[in-house]
């Protein structure tokens, strides 16, 4: 038996409205998916933080301009390369042809803590000369670990290892991502939210701009943390 027009124009708009309904669905459920995902990553580079403390005295990973960053300083904790980049982000950047690159090279999606203002506060308020090292820090700096970040998402473009606080926000903002999850893509949006590791190897999802306000959670005393804030209007 033939359907007529009517029907098979029916059908068609039924079949739209389901897959209307159907598409939205998936596409939240396959994000929900790469943010746990990149969560996951963050926790488990969170947990190698603690096991460097643990070999090193307590020691924090010092901050190294050109070689030995931190993945490569941590890279005996989590060994893992693949758990640097957040599966979220919606480009693979080729880094480099090795087939095993080094951690330094490798494609990656995070930002960790330079420490800037307890380095400055340890070195008497003036870091030390260009191609000095830095003071080294200790664990016991974090005086506030359950809300310090320790790493956070990466802008796609950015190159920046560290996140290096300065009262010039400018200086360091393009280097964040803030609205990796969840964001209309619209340009200039603030809408979504971002992943972050806290220094206590916590791992929490906050929205567009809360890492940085009212207090900056990068920083970690006090005075950093107020004068670092960085309150942009919704």
């Amino acid at each position: 038996m033939g359907f007529t027009l009517i029907e098979l124009i029916v059908v068609v708009s039924i079949i739209a409205i389901l897959g209307g309904m159907i598409l939205p669905a998936l596409s939240r459920a396959r994000d929900a998916t790469r943010r746990t995902a990149c969560a996951n990553n963050l926790r488990h580079i969170g947990f190698a933080l603690g096991l460097y403390l643990a070999d090193n005295d307590g020691r924090l990973p010092r901050r190294e301009a050109f070689t030995n960053r931190w993945p490569s300083q941590l890279q005996p904790q989590y060994v893992d390369l693949t758990l640097l980049r957040c599966p979220a982000e919606g480009e693979v950047r080729k880094t480099t042809h090795l087939v095993t690159p080094s951690p330094d090279v490798a494609t990656r999606s995070y930002l960790m803590n330079g420490w800037q203002d307890a380095t400055l506060e340890a070195a008497g308020g003036t870091l030390p000369p260009k191609g000095t090292a830095m003071p080294v820090l200790r664990e016991s700096i974090l005086r506030r670990p359950t809300d310090t970040i320790a790493f956070g998402e990466k802008a796609l473009l950015s190159t920046a290892f560290y996140v290096v606080l300065d009262n010039d926000a400018r200086l360091y903002l393009t280097d964040l991502q803030e609205r990796q999850h969840g964001s209309s893509g619209a340009a200039g949006s603030k809408s979504g939210a971002s992943n972050y590791s806290f220094c206590d190897g916590s791992v929490l999802l906050l929205r567009y701009g809360q890492a940085l306000c009212p207090e900056n959670r990068w920083a970690v005393t006090e005075m950093g943390r107020l004068d670092c804030a960085v309150c942009r209007p919704h």
